[in-house]
């Protein structure tokens, strides 16, 4: 269950930094475009799907 809230906390800060970002008048950069997709699609819940979860436990299991 600590997972799932954890998760939850997780999706609730990428929303609340996606509101603000949307504030901002900032200059898109190709770095900066693609750290806001992963953000989105963090919290909208659209890259969680089991491969893609599996794929990131793996690549960053050094450090978790």
């Amino acid at each position: 269950m600590d997972v799932f809230n954890a998760m939850a906390e997780i999706r609730m800060a990428a929303s609340r930094a996606l509101a603000l970002l949307h504030k901002q008048q900032i200059n898109f950069t190709t770095d900066r475009a693609e750290a806001i997709a992963a953000v989105r699609d963090l919290a909208t819940g659209s890259a969680l799907d089991d491969a893609a979860l599996a794929k990131f436990l793996d690549d960053n299991g050094g450090l978790l």
